[in-house]
């Protein structure tokens, strides 16, 4: 740890730049990169880190909406996002039983799936949830990366007060842009395996089972670790635009539940950030500040990410030959005991 350089804030734009400690004599340098105005705060740059990284590590974000965010997938189990940082090489597989929570919509079937009424679609959906469960730390597969909400090449004056000199005391909330559909039409879909994986049905490929099979000792047998899995046909393969649009249905579910849990819409939350700028005026940012920050970024990542795959699903609607019936997906859950009959 060096002292004196962890004192500096972390910002894209930085003015500072650190390196070259050097254990032996126990000193390291720093020295500026542009030039610094009387009474600007020396600000460093610590790397590629998503913006809830920084705050469970350092305490702060960058909250001009420089900083990048996340939109996830993982509703019914944990996944560590951190262990990268924090050193942690060997997470272990979540339990089966937090895996069955995502097949209980039985996607692609009329009837509900259960072991007497339908084998072979049984065992498709057993072989769907040892599927999961393999993929389940591995956090490209459940998240997708996002862009900054907004960009500048503007080194901020402080990170440490809420409306600094140069914005007049007119503090702008950060939102995503239009651009960010145009990122999503590109990138979306890289974090649909998961539900392309839910949505699968027996009538969408003539080996389904097999296709499986074939993917699951290929993660057994690979050299990368649970947390990077290696290239499976189920990605690769190409989908029926029923398949494609439950995947899609399925992303927008798991993303609407995700943001469920803020418990809170954007709206309220960006007037409570409001709030404490009134009560906080030109004051020193605080935990409340950068937290309140993160949950409106939570919040409006999941968000930008239902309302792509909502459209997405308006579009295939509008397809000539596309009927109901292709993109059924049922409006509730199966009954719990259908899917522990798996276990």
């Amino acid at each position: 740890i060096e002292p004196v350089n962890d004192w500096m804030n972390s910002h894209i734009n930085n003015n500072v730049k650190v390196g070259g400690y050097d254990a032996k004599k126990r000193s390291g340098k720093a020295w500026s990169t542009k030039p610094i105005r009387k009474g600007q705060e020396l600000i460093n740059n610590y790397g590629t880190f998503y913006d809830h990284v920084l705050f469970s590590q350092y305490g702060f974000i960058p909250t001009d909406g420089t900083g990048t965010s996340i939109a996830s997938l993982f509703v019914h189990h944990d996944l560590d996002l951190m262990g990268e940082l924090i050193g942690e090489t060997n997470p272990s597989l979540p339990p089966l039983e937090k895996m069955a929570s995502y097949l209980r919509y039985d996607y692609g079937y009329n009837e509900c799936i259960t072991k007497d009424g339908n084998p072979g679609a049984f065992e498709l959906k057993r072989l769907k949830l040892e599927y999961l469960q393999k993929i389940a730390i591995d956090p490209s597969r459940w998240v997708l990366p996002l862009p900054p909400r907004s960009s500048t090449d503007v080194t901020p004056f402080s990170t440490t007060t809420i409306i600094a000199p140069e914005d007049d005391n007119n503090y702008k909330i950060p939102s995503f842009g239009p651009d960010i559909y145009e990122y999503l039409e590109t990138n979306a879909l890289s974090a649909s395996l998961p539900c392309r994986l839910i949505a699968l049905a027996d009538t969408d490929l003539d080996n389904a089972q097999e296709l499986l099979k074939q993917d699951l000792q290929a993660l057994d047998g690979s050299s990368s670790t649970p947390q990077q899995t290696p290239v499976l046909q189920l990605e690769e393969i190409q989908v029926s635009i029923s398949w494609f649009a439950r995947t899609v249905q399925c992303m927008a579910t798991l993303t609407a539940a995700q943001k469920a849990k803020s418990l809170t819409s954007a709206q309220e939350q960006e007037r409570f950030i409001l709030k404490l700028v009134e009560e906080a005026g030109n004051g020193v940012n605080t935990l409340d500040w950068n937290a309140a920050h993160v949950k409106l970024e939570e919040i409006q990542s999941q968000s930008v990410l239902e309302d792509w795959a909502l459209d997405v699903l308006d579009k295939v609607k509008d397809i000539e030959g596309v009927s109901s019936r292709d993109i059924y997906v049922r409006d509730g859950p199966c009954p719990e005991e259908y899917t522990a009959d798996l276990i």
